[in-house]
């Protein structure tokens, strides 16, 4: 599943420990749907900033 490789790589960089235990949270979690808004897609930047959560928390 290509949303749990890219949390994966999130547990994988210099991020802080409540972080990355949201992260194992949602991809243990039966119900995917919080890992799958999370993670199933890039950001996008430009002259109009952020366009989209960020983060894995709300």
């Amino acid at each position: 599943m290509e949303v749990v490789a890219k949390a994966q790589t999130w547990l994988a960089g210099n991020y802080d420990a409540e972080t990355k235990s949201d992260i194992r949270r949602m991809i243990d979690a039966e119900d995917k749907t919080e890992l799958i808004e999370s993670f199933y897609r890039d950001l996008e930047f430009g002259t109009g900033g952020l366009r989209g959560i960020m983060g894995c928390r709300n």
